[in-house]
This record gives C-alpha cells, sequence and structure tokens, in this order.
C-alpha cells in the first residue's frame, strides 16, 4: 500500500509541474505589442542566429541614437515550422548587417518578436507560411496580405 500512494504522490507532484509548466508559455499576442500599437525597425549586425525548437533566435548589435551599442534579442518562429515553410534561414550569417521589423516585447526591454528580416542586399527573410494576421484580419499568406494592403503598412517589403 505504502508503494501505491508514493507513486500517486509521484505521478501528482510530476502533472502539478507539468501544467504550470504549460502556464508559464505564453502566446506571442500575450508577451509582445502588436506591429500597429509600437511597431520596431532595428538596424544592427548579427552576432548570433539559433534556429532551434521552441523558438528561434537572433541576436544583434543596434548602434543607438548616442552611439551606444546594445544588444538586442530578436525572437522568431521555432526551427521546425520555419523549415517545413522553407524559410530560407542560412541566408541570415553572424556579421552581416540587417534590417529587422518587429513588434517589441510588453515587458522586457530591448527582446522583440521578429515579423521580417531584410538583408543588406533588399532579400527579405520571413515566415508567413501559416498565414498572419493584420490587426483583426486575417490572411493566408504574405502575398495575400500585400495585394490586399499594399503601401499601408509598412512592413510589408516587396525586393
Amino acid at each position: 500500500m505504502g508503494v501505491r500512494v508514493t507513486i500517486r504522490g509521484i505521478a501528482s507532484s510530476a502533472a502539478l509541474i507539468l501544467a504550470g509548466s504549460a502556464l508559464a508559455h505564453h502566446s506571442v499576442s500575450t508577451n509582445y505589442l502588436t506591429y500597429e500599437d509600437d511597431p520596431v525597425v532595428l538596424v544592427g549586425t548579427i552576432t548570433e542566429v539559433e534556429i532551434r525548437n521552441p523558438h528561434s533566435l537572433i541576436t544583434l548589435d543596434v548602434v543607438d541614437d548616442g552611439g551606444v551599442t546594445v544588444e538586442w534579442l530578436a525572437e522568431w518562429s521555432d526551427g521546425n515550422a520555419l523549415r517545413r515553410r522553407a524559410v530560407d534561414v542560412d541566408l541570415l550569417k553572424v556579421g552581416e548587417e540587417v534590417t529587422i521589423h518587429a513588434r517589441r516585447h510588453r515587458r522586457i526591454e530591448h527582446v522583440v518578436f521578429i515579423r521580417d528580416v531584410v538583408l543588406a542586399d533588399g532579400t527579405v527573410v520571413r515566415d508567413c507560411g501559416a498565414g498572419i494576421y493584420r490587426g483583426d484580419e486575417y490572411f493566408a499568406t504574405c502575398d495575400e496580405a500585400e495585394a490586399v494592403q499594399g503601401e499601408k503598412d509598412p512592413f510589408i517589403l516587396v525586393p
């Protein structure tokens, strides 16, 4: 009987721990402001690229208006989704200067969620394979969003 009680206690504890972990992981809309509310445009040099799960990360050095270099962390979709959607992540190289259009984190300074990355040659690297939202409107692809919004949206870039 003592063994059953111990096993049940361990199982219950594990379930509570896992439930807490699930609640700690929030959606992009919970952690980041919308593009429309507070768009961020970062021009900087990539110092690290991590295409991985559960979230991909790009770290870059950005020189602010005062000439001070500030490290920014740019979060992105998981590595599996980026590869499945044929996002050309291999174009993102350490040492390259890029422009990142992103949404600002609600609570953490110098952290953003990537909308797209523009390379020095104008190539746009973005993840729209699962559809995208512009405010309350949903578009199945980036092309569909561009056709509807065109120049009204400064973050939709056409090379």
